[in-house]
């Protein structure tokens, strides 16, 4: 099979190593120094769980895995797996129809899971249709609902410098499962991929699955961009915990009141996060770096889903806003 991933970063580069078995074609979009670095040197990954170092790993361009700086060159091949492993500001109109000429009505595709996308309303929020069609931007996704697979990404990685990525730590992996049963076939094949090197854990409602990791990713990079704390201080501060609860609180009662199943519980969820002590919030990297923070875009659909609901969030607004403020001053 032909497996596109496009976006070459800390997740997309472990996702290379987990999918490459000698038997698929692997190609790798990724940009910049870390692109010509692993051109030249190799594709390199440290694997840790928390303290200990599990695995080294060099992957160096060959017939079954190359490196690209873009789709030109195979802008007309269509692929059987798509991933798009990019940063959701980098996840726009412009890439999709990039992206257009490579699929076929067998492709498999693997969008980001970090906001709530336009399928994932259509289907929670049925009665709303009229109301969303004018939210909707992603149309490109809706033509293709049923070809996506659904796959959250729960690990500690980093790029530590051009060339080398760093996985701190693996929480539950990849846990995945198609939206409609014309890729079943195709998500159990993916997932017996995975679990040769990884972890791909099955999924009892992609749905709630997606909501899950949103939440999650909104809540803990909202609180770490407020704090500046790595996970281990969050873990170690009895209020930053509590704002992460109330955050996720006030979302679990709108998905409550619309019938969403919800398989793990909020300390649950906090528990296994914090477990990876070593961590630092994306977002909170980037803000460091100073990087552009994608936080309103994880909010904007979460403020949606409030807004259709009919149902308040008021802490989390406050607590928003007040990060935002506090970007904003430091831009200054």
């Amino acid at each position: 099979m032909d497996i596109l991933i496009f976006g070459g970063g800390a997740i997309g580069s472990h996702l290379a190593y987990c999918l490459n078995d000698n038997k698929n074609n692997i190609y790798l979009i990724a940009r910049g120094l870390h692109l010509k670095k692993i051109i030249k040197d190799g594709l390199k990954i440290k694997i840790y769980q928390n303290e200990t170092l599990k695995k080294n790993v060099l992957l160096k361009q060959n017939k079954k895995i190359t490196f690209h700086s873009n789709t030109d060159l195979f802008k007309n091949k269509k692929f059987d797996f798509i991933f798009i492993t990019v940063k959701l500001k980098d996840f726009n109109k412009k890439l999709i129809n990039k992206l257009n000429k490579n699929i076929d009505k067998n492709t498999a595709i693997v969008p980001p899971c970090t906001e709530l996308p336009d399928w994932w309303f259509s289907k929670i929020l049925r009665s709303k249709k009229n109301n969303l069609k004018k939210y909707q931007n992603q149309n490109f996704f809706l033509r293709y609902k049923k070809n996506i697979i659904g796959m959250t990404m729960w690990l500690s990685a980093i790029m530590k410098r051009p060339g080398l990525i760093k996985i701190n730590h693996v929480q539950r992996g990849y846990p995945l499962k198609e939206i409609n049963n014309k890729m079943k076939i195709k998500a159990n094949i993916l997932r017996s991929i995975i679990n040769k090197k990884c972890t791909s854990p099955k999924v009892q409602n992609i749905y709630s699955e997606i909501y899950i990791k949103v939440i999650n990713s909104f809540a803990f990079n909202l609180i770490a961009l407020k704090t500046e704390f790595n996970n281990y201080q969050i873990k170690k501060s009895q209020k930053a915990v509590l704002s992460i609860r109330m955050i996720m609180m006030e979302f679990e009662n709108i998905v409550s009141k619309l019938g969403l199943p919800v398989y793990q519980s909020i300390d649950s969820r906090i528990k296994q996060t914090l477990s990876s002590e070593k961590h630092t919030m994306s977002m909170l990297t980037d803000f460091k770096n100073k990087k552009k923070v994608e936080l309103k875009f994880s909010f904007q659909k979460l403020f949606l889903l409030s807004k259709l609901s009919g149902l308040k969030i008021d802490y989390s607004k406050k607590m928003y806003n007040l990060t935002l403020k506090k970007i904003y001053d430091k831009k200054k």
